[in-house]
């Protein structure tokens, strides 16, 4: 996370005697601090310099959104606090020492970045990420909606009582605030609803910062920071601001039609999933949310160490872990769709958090869970309810260490499984391919292999020799029996494709009887 000079100042005087001095941003655009080598450089835009008072050159290019971290005075010093800004220490002090405080403070900030957007982009859980942010503050926070409900608040448990502690109920989330306390609470703010930047008001014995939030141009509700601990600094504006920033898109993401909220549009997943009739009604509120998002259903099975846990529980834990998803009992598992567009994440992305969540809930050995492509059209729930069963199902015999199954990594093994249909495979075999399979019975020599390989390297002879570790005299002799044998027209793409099919299903099959044998 960048950092401004406010910030870096305001951590730095809780440990050293700093100044802050000469120009500078409030845009947190200033990355990690360096030592200063170069002076023939100068000191660029957007970095961070540290370096001792008497090594200050006279008169080096300096940016105007630089920041040096000048160790002891230099005569040199008004040159730069006309060009960039400036922290003086006024005592001696170990460059080091500086260099590893600064660093904590970027760990700190980058820790809570990575939490805030972890929340934004999982549970969505705005009271989680209000209650990670009250370290950074020093003091607790609230937030209100634009009808002044409690929609989140810190821990007030161990802060001192201020004279105005009756304007605001301290209840649990989802209350009002009652028409008299409103009042106080926007007589003592003023509380602006057009004011995009940080408002500070002192009330009484304390003081408040409020930041509005808005969806575009309407206000959807307020950010607040209690004084009750520490003093106001001036870097908490920026970062007031910068959480504001992100409770708008927690608050935004999931407000959907009010006629459709989690409960019916669950109910009508589950009515697709199960290939039922849906009712006028549903199909009438289905038509509000069917509105191009992109979708991914999943199919999980707890593991046998989670075999007893209340499914209702289970659907919960991943409600609660995905807002905006859908999780269901269904045919002896759970069943959940997540809306990725929503989560404001690209596919990818939302398959990583998908596999370190849903997963990692109950340990490696907890879920399986297998994963469909992405689909917009809510009416193709089904469809991709059983991609997702057919990736769990496949990848639980071929693949049981993983535990994570995609449609795609199996969607040829099922694409073979159906084609053969209620056949047996041998029912599809050529003649020449009964005899290559008649020869391997009785040989060290696997013809049906060698053929198999040499068709996946498109009939290359360089390439087969390679992978199969054989001279090439030996390769073009195997061939010839194998061809003369096969009978088959290898140029002819139809033949070569079924030969690939039955080839890929025979290769399927043993990996199914191993697996078998092995449990």
């Amino acid at each position: 996370m960048k950092l401004n000079a406010d910030i870096l100042y305001d951590n730095l005087k809780e440990v050293y005697a700093v100044e802050l001095k000469g120009k500078r941003s409030e845009k947190l655009l200033l990355g990690r601090p360096e030592y200063f080598l170069e002076p023939e450089k100068g000191f660029q835009e957007n970095h961070v310099y540290i370096l001792k008072g008497d090594r200050l050159p006279k008169r080096a290019p300096a940016s105007e959104n630089a920041l040096l971290l000048c160790i002891g005075n230099s005569m040199y010093l008004p040159y730069y606090l006309e060009r960039c800004g400036v922290i003086l220490f006024r005592e001696a002090v170990s460059i080091s020492a500086v260099f590893n405080r600064l660093t904590e403070i970027y760990n700190k900030y980058d820790a809570w970045d990575e939490r805030l957007r972890e929340l934004l982009y999982t549970s969505n859980d705005i009271s989680e990420m209000v209650s990670c942010s009250q370290e950074i503050f020093g003091n607790p926070l609230f937030v209100l909606d634009s009808d002044f409900h409690y929609i989140a608040q810190s821990d007030y448990s161990a802060v001192p009582k201020a004279d105005w502690e009756n304007l605001l109920s301290r209840e649990p989330e989802g209350d009002n605030l009652d028409l008299p306390v409103l009042s106080k609470f926007l007589e003592f703010q003023n509380l602006s609803m057009e004011e995009r930047k940080p408002i500070l008001f002192n009330m009484l014995d304390s003081s408040t910062l409020n930041v509005n939030l808005f969806e575009e141009e309407d206000y959807i509700g307020c950010l607040t920071v209690d004084y009750r601990r520490r003093k106001y600094r001036p870097s908490d504006g920026v970062l007031a601001d910068y959480l504001a920033r992100m409770l708008e898109k927690a608050l935004v993401k999931y407000a959907g039609s009010p006629r459709m909220n989690r409960h019916t549009l669950r109910q009508i997943f589950y009515d697709l999933t199960a290939d039922a009739h849906l009712s006028p009604e549903e199909r009438w509120l289905l038509e509000t949310v069917n509105h191009g998002h992109s979708y991914i259903c999943a199919k999980i099975r707890p593991g046998s160490r989670l075999a007893g846990m209340p499914g209702g529980y289970l659907c919960n834990t991943i409600e609660k872990n995905f807002s905006k998803s859908m999780a269901f009992e269904y045919d002896g598992g759970i069943t959940a769709f997540f809306d990725i567009d929503s989560m404001q994440c690209d596919e990818v992305f939302f398959r990583e958090l998908l596999k370190k969540h849903a997963i990692s809930l109950a340990g490696t050995e907890g879920f399986d869970v297998g994963v469909s492509d992405s689909f917009q059209d809510i009416y193709d729930a089904r469809l991709y309810y059983l991609q997702a069963c057919s990736a769990l199902e496949h990848g639980r015999v071929l693949a049981p260490e993983e535990h994570f199954y995609l449609f795609q990594t199996f969607c040829l093994t099922e694409l073979i499984e159906n084609a053969l249909g209620k056949l047996p495979l041998r029912a599809y075999f050529p003649a020449g391919l009964k005899k290559l399979a008649e020869h391997d019975a009785g040989s060290a020599v696997s013809y049906l292999e060698t053929l198999k390989i040499y068709l996946e390297q498109n009939m290359g002879i360089t390439r087969t020799t390679s992978r199969l570790f054989l001279n090439r005299s030996t390769l073009l002799e195997r061939m010839n029996r194998i061809k003369n044998l096969l009978g088959s027209d290898l140029q002819d793409p139809d033949e070569r494709l079924l030969l690939q099919i039955l080839l890929k299903a025979m290769e399927l099959q043993k990996r199914l009887e191993l697996s078998s044998e092995q449990k």
